[in-house]
Parts: structure tokens; sequence; C-alpha cells
């Protein structure tokens, strides 16, 4: 491109503002470039085609012109938003680029206003692709309303919306994050939404009581709303079945944290085996249990040789184990 411009014919006229230069005598330059003071762009990024009229009246110089027009003179704003770009520095672009000033003529405003094509999203185009995250996801959200309380601005070339990712923001309302598909630049956006989020949680299927240990037919899953789950509810059934309660549940209610623990297969005060493992080596000592202990859980017990209190894993039945 730069040896094309280069070879651009001697002479130039300029006009910036009040500023006036005068060609050299005896120059004839045969392109022409009329700054325009205000531009509509559709790419990210202002070429000087975007903000000027380049043109000559001789032939051969089509290919100079065409690589006049490519010349980036400065970056686009955001889709329907405007800047002002400097007319000398649309000619100090030119120079970066080797293009001799005196070669062309040329007439630039003082300020160029420069403004982002866009075109406005509309709602069903907002509504589909919500809809189309949805019906990939595990979550069940009824999305009541779309919160719409500006205007959605996308490039011309943007060929569609996807969303990205939910948040629930609080009970009964959701954020939505957006963002454009392909284009020349991508936007994002996040909009509110009035919705419920139903969930599948495991629900006592009959009346049971505190003490028992919930079998597999005692639990059903069941589609709550998300508002109505706390913190503390269960939702992985294997957290449930095969533990016993600690309160009473009634039909139809989630399983809360405290409500379930793990059986106990050591009751605190009873005489238990210990065994220490490091590498290769195993003792085994007699021990009192100073808490109740599931399987897997680690409990507090006393050696009864040592009367330390050490802590050690349930592995079995009357079976604590130390290390390794």
């Amino acid at each position: 491109m730069r040896k094309v411009l280069m070879a651009l014919a001697v002479g130039a006229q300029m006009w910036i503002g009040s500023v006036v230069a005068e060609s050299p005598k005896g120059s004839s330059p045969t392109i022409r470039v009329q700054g325009r003071a205000e531009a509509i762009v559709t790419d990210k990024t202002v070429r000087l085609g975007d903000v000027a009229q380049i043109d000559s009246p001789n032939i051969q110089d089509d290919e100079a012109i065409i690589e006049l027009k490519k010349i980036a003179v400065g970056v686009s704003p955001k889709a329907g938003e405007s800047v002002m770009l400097e007319g000398s520095t649309v000619l100090e672009r030119l120079r970066n680029e080797g293009v001799r000033l005196d070669s062309i003529r040329y007439s630039l405003p003082r300020n160029i206003a420069v403004t982002r094509a866009f075109r406005e999203v509309k709602l069903d185009e907002l509504e589909r692709a919500l809809t189309s995250f949805l019906s990939k996801g595990e979550k069940q959200v009824d999305v009541k309303q779309l919160v719409v309380d500006r205007p959605i601005r996308v490039p011309t070339d943007s060929l569609g919306l996807e969303v990205v990712a939910l948040q629930t923001t609080k009970p009964g309302h959701i954020g939505i994050d957006y963002k454009s598909v392909a284009g020349s630049d991508e936007v994002r956006f996040q909009l509110k939404a009035f919705a419920d989020e139903w969930r599948l949680m495991p629900v006592a299927s009959r009346p049971l009581v505190k003490g028992v240990t919930v079998a597999a037919n005692d639990v059903q899953l069941m589609k709550v709303n998300g508002t109505s789950v706390g913190r503390d509810s269960i939702e992985n059934l294997g957290d449930i079945v095969g533990r016993n309660l600690t309160k009473d549940i009634g039909q139809g209610e989630m399983f809360k944290a405290n409500a379930v623990v793990v059986p106990a297969v050591i009751a605190a005060g009873s005489r238990v085996t210990i065994v220490y493992r490091q590498s290769l080596l195993e003792v085994t000592a007699s021990g009192i249990a100073l808490e109740n202990g599931g399987m897997g859980q680690d409990i507090r017990v006393r050696n009864e040789s040592s009367k330390k209190v050490i802590v050690g894993k349930v592995s079995d039945p009357g079976l604590v184990t130390v290390g390794g």
C-alpha cells in the first residue's frame, strides 16, 4: 500500500478549520480527499473511506484510492454512540501509513462526528434467546416478566443474541447475562426478570417420627418453588436414606441438614478396639469411645493404657482406626 501511495503525484491543498496550505507551484495532484463533518460506521475500526469521499478523474488512480480507503484512522464507539475524530488525527494516521500529504488534495473539517451504526433489539429476540438457554439447562425456571428498561443496541452485523448465564439475585428475581452473536463487535449486557425457579427436592412421602432410620420408600422427589428451599435443605437422596431422624418430619416436608444424622455404630462410653496404622506397622489397643459415631465418622476415644485422648475414624462397629 505504501508503495502505491508514495507514487502519487506531488502537490496538495489543505483546509482544517481556518488553516489553508497552498500546493507547490506546477504540481497537479489528481486524487482528492474530501472529509465529511459526520460519518456513520459499521465496523469497530474507523477507516479513511468512512469519513471522507475519495476520488480522482484518472482511472490509473483506482488502486491508490482503494488503498487510501482502507487506512485505519480511529476506533469506533459502541453501537449507537458517537465520538469526535479530529481532522489533525486523520492526517497523522495518513503520515504514519507512509502517505505523502503533498501527493493528494485534501480538505478535512476540524472535527468529524463518528457514529456507530446499530440495530435495536426487540423483546421477542430477547425472549427467544432466553427460552433457548432454559431448554438446555437443568434448572426449571418460569419467567413471568422480562424487564427491559432501556434500549438495547447491537452492531448492525450482529447475527443474534444468546444467554450465557443466569443468577438468582433474590427470591422471585433473576439476572440474565446476554451477549451478541458474531458481528464486528461483541456486546454484553444484563437484564432482570421476575421468575419462579422450580427444583426437584426430596421430601417425606409419609409422616416420619424422630429416631427412625429413613428408608428409600420414605422419600420422594417433588417439584418445589426455589424460594421455599432453605440453605440447609438437603438435595441429595444419598444424604437422607439410611440416616436417622433427629426430629419428626411431616408428609411433603423437605429434609434439613440438622434433622438427619448418620446412625451410630459405636455408642459413647462403649469399649472399642483402636487400630494404629503407620506405613507397614499396625498396633492395636483397647479404648473407650467418648462420643457416638457412625460409619466413616471421626470420633474421640481414650486409650485405656496411656489414658491419652485421640481422634480416629469409625471403620466398623466397635473398631476405630488411627492413621493411614
